[in-house]
């Protein structure tokens, strides 16, 4: 836009200057001559193009406001007559016309050039609408559990999860229709024997490729379409899939109607089916409604979280009896009904009182930095700045404004006690079955409203079979009794998404997808194949791995030289998934890192004033780069430019929202330049709850299209996802490592 003004006020001035030089019948003449200009450019001296000087988030860089006008020599000047300085003004006119749109141009391509998605011809790459027409919403037919398999095989083959999934859903309708074609295709992306032998891949590490396992087939599928050029022609990369124009439009077609889904949309879907089940041991349901689903197991079995979370409210009501109520990092909120006891104490990290406090300003303010993005230059001292504390941070004015961050650290209570120990052996009373912690990492804290739990905490317990009454009303339970009525231990599960003002959904949509992840082993992290570690596992492997195989992974890590307190933060389960995967992430693709801020050691609030994305363990800070600092090593082409790059192919639920170093790539969303980022990559993810009000963000969908939505995905029918190979499997060499 900066560029455009700047070429409109070169083009005003210039027709200002002709039109005082020459009068009416200049303007004339120049109307005259801009008919009849030549079409072909004349041969110039290509202008010397400038580095961009970057600004605020989407300038792009300015094009020069002053116009030079070279005069021709005076010895060489014939006196002119009056028509003559009328045309020579307009022809002066049109130079510099012709001259502010060719640096325009020229800027524009080295945009385009420094952007990240460089020479990807890719009709996805408009930004996704900021609301969704309810055709939309009627023409998602995508299961909810395949969102992170598509988006773990696009950002390890370069493709956008949108073709995976429309691919997808052309060939085999989301997998289920896997009839053999008339032409011998097979599977959930329909490959020929012979192309599935050359390209078929073990995704999940269970020994074969199976082209009828979901996950070894869409990953196959990104592999292909990556051989046949997708980076560089999505089009021909497609056709080479299916021959056929048809084909293409097709795919092309449905992948733009999902591309236009909301960002934040899928990314709460996403983080929706990476939870885990909301109760220990066996358990059952039936068909849920909006109003939740009851889920029954067995007597004295926890309720625990499903995500990361924070408490947002623990009560008791005529309808739920004792309930608690948390919501993830994504903004999806967890209720958890008909408990017969609430948790009295969750564990936390436990506090490091030597940490140093470290302020960095990563929520930057409308103005634009004082650096220029491109330029390596001094970057200008940190803010400095002092932070807030609360002489009585338990009091509810204080506790929203920032006291909740402040008792979470040292440790008090409401009551003014401090963390307690765990008792030897009692581990297990308060997180559910795996979990890879001792007890001498973590700490006791009352359980109440504010509370960070991690994922696996138990919130609660169900109580052993109960009549069909409320159990805290004795008149129901007289009557129920007399009937002879009773149910199996149960407790009721309920959902709201992410966004204030989204209504509660109907649950089984997403218990089925946790449910099939589960029995079809998608997540492979703890197979024995893999290492105990996951050692050998690929990229789009690592970015599958529940939250538990990755903290194992990145603790074992050699290329990941991780600060001793951050250590204990990831020992302790506090470090939000998304920056654990990253962190693999870069490892398994080359980069050795060094990080030195996740949580521990870290201020809750920036200089600006606003709530840091450390303080909740949803951001990392990289100091170096294979052995190389990020200080004085920016700009393009420099480590820390290709480390930038390759964290703007994260997709989906696993895109960063913050990008902060010196620079600024074109055509992203989520790159800032700060100067006071010049020693460190800053790499956050959005956390909801905090500083945002209770419902966090804007809902991106009305409460009636959420409706709309839910009802849609609950009319979407599940494909079979066989534990057992095909017969069309083929068999695998893999090297199992010593452990």
């Amino acid at each position: 836009m900066g560029r455009s003004t700047n070429a409109a006020t070169v083009s005003a001035a210039a027709i200002a200057a002709a039109a005082a030089i020459a009068g009416p019948a200049g303007a004339a003449d120049s109307a005259a001559s801009t008919e009849t200009a030549p079409t072909t450019t004349p041969t110039t001296t290509t202008p010397t193009t400038t580095k961009p000087t970057t600004t605020a988030p989407g300038d792009l860089g300015t094009i020069p406001g002053t116009v030079e006008v070279t005069k021709p020599p005076k010895a060489k000047t014939p006196k002119q007559t009056a028509a003559e300085k009328r045309r020579e003004a307009a022809r002066l006119f049109l130079i510099e016309r012709r001259k502010a749109s060719q640096q325009l141009e020229a800027q524009t391509k080295l945009d385009i050039a420094s952007s990240p998605f460089a020479g990807l011809d890719s009709p996805l790459m408009a930004a996704p609408l900021g609301t969704v027409s309810n055709a939309v919403l009627d023409s998602l037919r995508i299961p909810p559990f395949l969102l992170p398999i598509y988006q773990a095989a696009g950002v390890e083959y370069g493709v956008r999860w949108e073709i995976l999934a429309a691919i997808n859903e052309i060939e085999t309708d989301y997998g289920r229709n896997l009839s053999v074609s008339s032409a011998g295709a097979m599977g959930w992306m329909q490959f020929m024997p012979g192309t599935w032998e050359s390209y078929g891949v073990d995704a999940n590490h269970d020994g074969v490729k199976d082209p009828n396992n979901p996950v070894d087939a869409i990953f196959a599928a990104a592999r292909y379409l990556k051989a046949s050029g997708a980076g560089s022609n999505i089009e021909k990369a497609i056709f080479s899939y299916n021959h056929a124009d048809w084909y293409v439009a097709d795919v092309l077609k449905r992948a733009k109607a999902l591309a236009a889904l909301p960002a934040d949309l899928i990314s709460a879907l996403s983080g929706l089916t990476m939870g885990r089940s909301p109760i220990t041991g066996a358990s059952s349901y039936s068909k849920g409604s909006a109003k939740g689903i009851s889920i029954y197991g067995q007597s004295g079995a926890a309720a625990v979280a499903v995500q990361d979370g924070e408490v947002v409210r623990i009560g008791r009501s005529k309808r739920l009896g004792n309930f608690i109520e948390m919501r993830d990092v994504y903004g999806n909120l967890y209720r958890y009904g008909q408990l017969d006891s609430i948790a009295a104490q969750h564990v936390v990290p436990r506090p490091d009182t030597g940490a140093v406090k470290v302020i960095n300003d990563e929520a930057p303010s409308s103005s634009a930095p004082s650096v220029a993005a491109s330029e390596a230059a001094a970057p200008r001292a940190a803010a400095s700045g002092k932070e807030r504390l609360f002489a009585e941070p338990q009091r509810p004015a204080s506790y929203s404004a920032g006291g909740s961050q402040q008792v979470a650290a040292t440790g008090a209570t409401d009551e003014g006690q401090s963390a307690s120990a765990v008792s030897s052996g009692q581990l297990g009373r308060y997180l559910a079955a795996p979990y890879s912690l001792r007890r001498d990492q973590v700490a006791l804290k009352p359980l109440r409203k504010g509370s960070q739990v991690i994922a696996g905490s138990i919130l609660g317990r169900i109580g052993a079979a109960s009549l069909a009454a409320d159990r805290n009303d004795s008149a129901s339970q007289r009557a129920a009794k007399k009937l002879g009525i009773a149910q199996p231990p149960h407790m009721r599960f309920e959902i709201r998404p992410a966004g204030t003002g989204a209504p509660r959904i109907d649950p089984t949509p997403i218990l089925d997808g946790w449910k099939m992840l589960a029995s079809a082993n998608v997540y492979r992290a703890a197979n024995p194949m893999l290492g105990g570690n996951g050692k050998g596992a690929t990229i789009g492997q690592i970015l599958l791995m529940s939250k538990e195989a990755l903290e194992r992974r990145v603790l074992a890590d050699p290329k990941l030289d991780i600060y001793e307190c951050g250590r204990q933060d990831i020992r302790a389960g506090v470090t939000d998934r998304r920056v654990l995967a990253t962190m693999a992430f870069l490892s398994g693709s080359g980069f050795e890192i060094s990080v030195t801020s996740i949580t521990c050691g870290h201020s809750y609030l920036t200089a600006s004033g606003n709530v840091s994305d450390h303080s909740t363990g949803n951001a990392l800070d990289i100091a170096t780069i294979n052995g190389t600092p990020v200080m004085g090593n920016q700009g393009p082409g420099s480590i820390t430019d290709q480390t930038v790059r390759k964290l703007l192919t994260l997709q989906g639920s696993m895109k960063p929202h913050q990008i902060i170093t010196l620079m600024q790539y074109a055509g992203t969303d989520n790159t800032l330049a700060m100067g006071d980022h010049a020693d460190h990559i800053h790499v956050g993810f959005p956390s909801v709850g905090v500083g945002g009000g209770a419902g966090g963000s804007r809902s991106l969908l009305a409460p009636s299209q959420w409706s709309r939505l839910v009802g849609r995905l609950g009319e979407i029918e599940n494909p079979d996802v066989s534990m057992a190979p095909s017969r069309y499997s083929v068999k695998v060499r893999v090297k199992v490592r010593p452990r």
